[in-house]
Formats: C-alpha cells, sequence, structure tokens
C-alpha cells in the first residue's frame, strides 16, 4: 500500500513537471518575441532614414547626367560632336552649352519624338552615344571652349590644339589656329612658360594650361577669367545679353566671320544703318563692351563699340 501511495506521488510530480516545462517554453518564446520586436521598433526610425539618403544620392546622380544650356566642359564638347556627326550641329565646336546647342538638342528631341526640351537628358545622351561616365576629365577656357584632356600635346586632337592656339594668340603670339602643334606652337609654349616662371618643356601640362586661364569650370582659380589691362573679362561677361543696347563690334563683313570666330566663337554678324558688322557680345553696360572691343584690338582687330 505505502508503495503504490510512493508511485501515486511520483506520478503527480512528473504531471506537475511535464505541465510546467511547456510554460517555460512558451514563456521563452513570447519573451524572444518582445524582444525581437522591441528590436525592430528600435530600429524604424533608421529604416525611415535610409530611403531619404538613398533619394538624394539617386537624385544627385541624375542630375550629373544631364546637360544644359550654360554648361560648358569635355562633356558639351562630345555632345556637340555628335550631334554634328548626323548633321545637325552646323555651329562652332567648342564645348560651351550655348544657344546652337540648345536648338540642336531640341531638333534631335523632336525627330525622336522625346520631350522637346532643349536639355540633353538621360534618354537624349543615350541615343545619341554620349557616355558621360566614359569621358575623360578636361578643361575649359572661359572664352574658346572645353579640351578634352588636362594636357596638350603633339599628338592631341586637332581641335584641341586650335583651342590652345586662339588662347597663345591673345597673349600676343602671332599664330594661325590650323589645330598643328608644330615648331611654331611648341616655341610659343616655352617662351610662355619661360615668361610665366613655370617648368620650360614645350608642352602645355595641366600647369601651364590652368596658368593660361583654362580650368575644370572654366574660371579662373584667382576668381577672373583672363584680363585686359586692368579690366576682368568675366565680369565683363555678366552684362552680356542678346537684349544688351552696347554692341562690341569687329568692323568687318560676313567673309571674316569665320576668322573671327576662331578668337571669337559665338561671334555673329550684324546689321545697322551704317551697314554689317560682326558682333562678339551685346552687353547692359557700355564700360563691359569696351572691355571686349580693347581685347579684340589687341588681337589686331578693328574692333569698337556700337550702340543701338
Amino acid at each position: 500500500m505505502l508503495y503504490l501511495l510512493e508511485m501515486m506521488t511520483l506520478g503527480q510530480q512528473a504531471m506537475s513537471v511535464s505541465v510546467f516545462l511547456p510554460t517555460i517554453r512558451h514563456t521563452a518564446r513570447l519573451s524572444v518575441k518582445l524582444l525581437v520586436g522591441v528590436w525592430l521598433l528600435s530600429c524604424v526610425p533608421v529604416m525611415a532614414q535610409t530611403p531619404t539618403r538613398f533619394d538624394g544620392s539617386v537624385l544627385i546622380a541624375q542630375s550629373r547626367l544631364r546637360l544644359r544650356e550654360g554648361d560648358r566642359g569635355p562633356a558639351v564638347l562630345e555632345l556637340q560632336r555628335q550631334l554634328d556627326s548626323i548633321g545637325l550641329f552646323p555651329s562652332s565646336i567648342n564645348g560651351v552649352y550655348g544657344p546652337a546647342t540648345t536648338q540642336a538638342v531640341r531638333q534631335f528631341q523632336r525627330i525622336r519624338r522625346l520631350d522637346v526640351t532643349g536639355i540633353a537628358d538621360v534618354e537624349t545622351l543615350d541615343l545619341l552615344g554620349v557616355d558621360l561616365s566614359r569621358l575623360p576629365v578636361g578643361l575649359s577656357h572661359p572664352v574658346h571652349g572645353a579640351i578634352s584632356s588636362d594636357r596638350i600635346t603633339p599628338a592631341s586632337s586637332r581641335d584641341d590644339v586650335r583651342i590652345l592656339q586662339r588662347v597663345l594668340r591673345t597673349f600676343g603670339f602671332s599664330l594661325e589656329a590650323d589645330g598643328v602643334y608644330g615648331t611654331q606652337t611648341e616655341q610659343a609654349i616655352r617662351t610662355y612658360e619661360r615668361t610665366a616662371d613655370l617648368p620650360v618643356d614645350g608642352i602645355a601640362d595641366r600647369t601651364t594650361l590652368i596658368d593660361m586661364g583654362f580650368s575644370a569650370d572654366g574660371s579662373r582659380a584667382d576668381g577672373s577669367r583672363g584680363t585686359t589691362g586692368d579690366r576682368s573679362i568675366r565680369d565683363a561677361d555678366s552684362s552680356r545679353s542678346p537684349r544688351g543696347r552696347y554692341v562690341a563690334a569687329i568692323i568687318a563683313g560676313p567673309s571674316q566671320l569665320s576668322k573671327v570666330q576662331e578668337d571669337f566663337p559665338n561671334a555673329t554678324v550684324e546689321r545697322n544703318n551704317l551697314g554689317e558688322y560682326i558682333s562678339i557680345g551685346r552687353f547692359f553696360d557700355q564700360s563691359d563692351a569696351d572691355t571686349w572691343a580693347d581685347f579684340a584690338s589687341d588681337l589686331g582687330y578693328d574692333a569698337r563699340v556700337l550702340r543701338d
């Protein structure tokens, strides 16, 4: 009898333990779930912020994948070359996204049934075969446009050499802008380097080009854009506008336009009651027009300021 009572007691204890164990497991699982839930809730602010930072990065990246009026540099140069290759860019290829480039882009977009904005967006650039990620890092001159690299040598493209020669002409060197890096161009570079107290090797490397006025964004590191006397070309350029009443004019006919455009790529033929002339810019301030006219005179042109 005593044996039976002991067995019953052990059985009840075993049942109590078997009931208690699931309870412990359930409680443990519940505790784990609660801990995970609390951790996830603590991550919500971080998770909520992440898309914002990602979207911002995407927007920044997308903004770099489009070109618009006012841009300049190797990317614009490549865009103009592609437009020219299909016959849509009759103007001077200078790496400056001006009205002519905008018009060419609009025409391309119209033909390809794109949104006609005049802005070379991702789709437009893709259809033109312009891959901005593969373009070399180049420099740009505020007046004469962009080059495809940061170094010009006898092996460089004719377009780059031609821009270099035009810039050298502004310093008084008598050079023909023919795109050939020959003896005269090399000697001019050596003379410039020697005068500017730079290493003399006859090669227009990055240091020499930046000293000449080239930069990554078309403006000089010292804040100017080339000078004529005591006046800044950049300051004068800030008041340039098609609606300006003061015209920096070169007294020459249409037959001389291509020659003038070697030094002033945006030059156009205009007419007043006295006849035709070549405009190199319209300005709101007469002093700014004087600056550009003086600049042209220094290059040997018959330049003056006209008023409409």
